[in-house]
């Protein structure tokens, strides 16, 4: 019976063993050939718009084309330039003779030095029955001394004159649209000909760069479906998954090594034998037990002792601690492995010890900074568990070792715990885990960084130009400076787009409801916006309804927000006649309304198929629209978001050459009528507040003679310190009424010195602060406050913001 129980567990193990493999490669080649269809996807991208940029160069360069069929190459360079910045992966774009002189290019060396293209590349170019695109070995350029790879297209310049379109597109930028973010691992891809010409990798291999690889894939092979063979990129088997791309003779290919494939399956192998090696260990134990009762019984004192020791021989093979107390919760029995796990337990555990000794060793190893209080606490609720009889937790130890416990009651009443160490599998867990929160957090960091690092330098531009206008200036000097401002601004603007982009992407923007008087705020955008109107001969109305309610509870912020982008598009997209923005509204029960803003002008117009595109990041109806009147192509996506977080929608209806209409349809609540203070109230207030005396800590030179120059100009007194550490001293020995701090500083940042200010006596600890820095983002400003501050201004510094928030804090 027992080599019955053995076999079992031997065939069970072998199964196990058997179908872990299988598995393993199943899903390796289920990752290659996923991985394969994707990287086909994205390369059929990126060729297909390298194709089409060559395919409409012909057109392009009609304006340049002379009577007798030459080319005008200054005028060809400027526009092959401006065809280049179409496609971020396209470096360079030239026109080459059938002898292979360049007519025009859109870099300056490429014109001067020509493009060494690969032997008989030309030729092959000419000799096509239809234009096609055609794809060059990857060469050195010898201008900028790396790989690169050549599109090229044959055109006719004139009936008697043909030239060839080539685009230059860099070996590095090809291994980045093959690297896709899956970690895989030893997966290689390779973008290679049919003839097993390799034209790129990731990871890249400048040894195998060009030359033919052993053995070629075919049309036969490129099917999608996993072979078993060489790696493309070494000489080891692995599962090669081969996909062609839209192109004829360029395909893609997949690679993972047989030996990463089975590396878990190795580990769960491993696992897998210990196991059946302790099952067996187990049941060749419990035979030789029961032979040796059934065989003893005269002699039972004799039998419980073998008994015992064969026991304890079964427990101590095993990969886990066991522990087993009776009915009174005393220790009956343990393993070595229970000691190893738990070392604290060595000197004391013992037959018949009450298990709340146990906890009461366990206690200062696991709270080793924790109060008496706290370890007791941390005992009963240990003592909790394990009395249950039906627990199970997982928990990291002192010595860093993360256990899995299991704890049953068994029939008698006493309770048998099995705890594993499954450390390495937490570590894996976390490893993954804090590459996806890196990942994300990096972008973040990235964004936080260059919101500071611009806006630093903004706000001295911007605010010392600000001081300039307030000086007497000729008519061309004013001119100047109001076109600095406006540059600056719209740089603001982007900065903000941007940040607010990385808010929605991460999930944290946010709605802020308030009470707001939507009349007051209607007229405030399109005042502010009919300067803009009136410069370029524009008219600019406003209709409300009679009944539009006085007072509505939403996000007053971020729908002037939507406001200004879209009657900033529909001003800078209008050359002629006017813009108009009709608000409507109707009831949703007793307590709602549907607003409709409607903002209407009679602009270029958008083409029917730029409709999907036109809320798209990063997107606007097409590139002409691009570069004729600039902008990000952020404006309408970030106001379709925040639209979508209010719960309603935008709608659009256009006619080319006719207008368009943009429609936002928010719900919103009624206000109770109470109005809030506006930021021009709070100015008005500020008259009363003249003559403060306000401490600046502000580390930037520039930076320091501006708010120096705002503050005189409000009427307030100022000294200015350069960190933290002369803030906190200085506001000990004289008396100020308020602290401007700035964020970053050397020696002792702001938020550090804010904190220390707080633990001062003498009442200097209730001194009003305001944030002031270049850290746009919203858990900044949480932080920020949180740390003891009262208030908060970005830069580049307003000064009506700066007053209102003065005023608030002293209010």
């Amino acid at each position: 019976m027992v080599l019955l129980f053995v076999g079992a567990v031997l065939a069970s193990a072998a199964n196990l063993i058997s179908r872990g493999e299988h598995d393993a490669l199943a899903d390796a080649e289920s990752k290659a050939t996923r991985f394969a269809s994707g990287a086909e996807a994205a390369l059929n991208r990126m060729l297909l718009g390298v194709d089409v940029l060559l395919a409409g160069t012909d057109s392009l360069l009609r304006p340049a084309l002379k009577p007798d069929g030459t080319l005008d190459a200054p005028q060809a360079n400027r526009l092959l330039l401006e065809m280049a910045g179409r496609n971020l992966l396209v470096r360079d774009v030239a026109v080459l003779a059938e002898d292979g002189s360049v007519l025009g290019a859109a870099q300056a060396h490429t014109q001067r030095m020509g493009v060494d293209l690969p032997k008989d590349f030309a030729r092959e170019v000419f000799a096509q029955s239809s234009p096609q695109l055609a794809i060059s070995a990857p060469v050195v350029n010898f201008a900028t001394s790396e790989r690169v790879v050549y599109f090229a297209r044959p055109l006719r310049l004139s009936e008697s004159r043909r030239a060839m379109a080539v685009g230059e597109v860099p070996v590095t930028l090809i291994n980045t649209v093959l690297a896709q973010a899956i970690e895989i691992r030893g997966l290689a891809a390779t973008f290679e000909r049919e003839d097993g010409q390799l034209i790129a990798s990731a990871p890249p291999d400048e040894r195998l760069m060009g030359q033919k690889l052993t053995p070629p894939l075919d049309s036969r092979n490129a099917n999608g479906m996993p072979m078993r063979m060489a790696n493309r990129l070494g000489s080891e088997p692995a599962i090669v998954v081969a996909r062609p791309t839209l192109y004829r003779s360029l395909l893609i290919a997949a690679s993972i090594p047989i030996t990463a494939a089975l590396d878990s399956w190795r580990n769960d192998r491993r696992d897998i034998m210990r196991v059946a090696a302790a099952f067996i260990a187990m049941i060749l134990a419990a035979g030789a037990l029961s032979h040796w009762h059934l065989a003893r019984l005269a002699r039972a004192r004799s039998d419980v002792a073998s008994a015992k020791a064969t026991l304890d021989q079964a427990l101590g093979s095993m990969g886990d601690g066991f522990l087993l107390c009776d009915a009174q919760d005393r220790v009956v029995a343990w393993n070595g492995r229970y000691v190893e796990i738990f070392p604290w337990v060595k000197e004391e555990i013992a037959v018949g010890l009450p298990f709340r000794r146990l906890a009461e060793l366990a206690a200062p190893a696991m709270l080793p900074d924790g109060t008496d209080a706290e370890r007791s606490a941390w005992v009963e609720r240990r003592l909790a568990i394990h009395s249950s009889g039906n627990g199970m937790y997982e928990q990291e130890l002192s010595h860093g070792m993360v256990v899995h416990a299991i704890e049953r009651r068994t029939p008698e009443g006493g309770v048998v715990s099995v705890t594993r160490d499954i450390t390495a599998a937490e570590r894996a867990l976390s490893r993954a885990k804090a590459a996806a929160e890196a990942a994300n957090e990096s972008k973040s960091q990235f964004l936080a960084a260059m919101s500071h690092e611009i806006r630093t330098p903004l706000n001295g531009v911007l605010g010392m130009n600000g001081l300039l206008l307030n000086t007497p200036l000729t008519p061309e000097q004013r001119r100047f400076a109001e076109l600095i401002r406006s540059s600056g601004q719209t740089l603001l603007t982007v900065i903000n787009d941007i940040l607010d982009l990385a808010k929605i992407e991460a999930g944290r923007m946010e709605l802020e409801i308030v009470e707001f008087d939507p009349s007051g705020m209607f007229d405030e955008v399109v005042s502010l916006l009919a300067v803009r109107a009136q410069a370029k001969g524009l008219t600019l109305g406003l209709k409300l309804p009679p009944d539009l309610p006085e007072s509505l509870e939403g996000d007053p912020s971020r729908l002037r927000q939507v406001l200004f982008n879209l009657i900033g598009n529909a001003l800078k997209f209008t050359e002629h006649g006017s813009v108009e923005v009709e608000v409507t509204h109707r009831q949703l029960g007793e307590s709602r309304i549907e607003l409709t803003i409607a903002v209407h002008d009679t602009g270029i117009g958008i083409a029917p198929d730029a409709m999907p595109k036109l809320f798209d990041r990063f997107m606007q109806a097409d590139a002409t629209t691009a570069r004729r009147y600039g902008g990000t192509g952020l404006g309408l996506a970030i106001s379709r978001e925040i639209v979508d977080l209010m719960g309603g929608r935008i709608e659009v209806d256009s006619a080319v050459g006719v207008g368009s209409t943009f429609r936002v349809v928010v719900p919103m609540a009624h206000g109770d009528g109470v109005k809030r203070i506006s930021a021009d109230s709070t100015m008005i207030g500020m008259s009363d507040m003249a003559g403060l005396r306000i401490l600046v800590a502000e580390d930037n030179g520039v930076n320091q003679i501006l708010i120096k120059a705002i503050l005189d100009h409000m009427g307030h007194f100022s000294d200015i310190v350069a960190n933290g550490i002369e803030a906190v001293s200085q506001v000990q020995n004289a008396h100020y009424d308020l602290v401007l701090m700035d964020i970053q500083m050397p020696e002792m940042d702001g938020e550090t010195a804010t904190r220390a200010i707080r633990q001062l006596g003498n009442g200097v600890s209730a001194i009003p602060i305001i944030a002031m820095t270049a850290n746009a983002m919203v858990e900044h400003r949480q932080a920020y406050l949180a740390s003891g501050m009262n208030d908060y201004v970005s830069k580049p510094i307003n000064s009506k913001m700066l007053a209102a928030a003065i005023a608030r804090v002293l209010s």
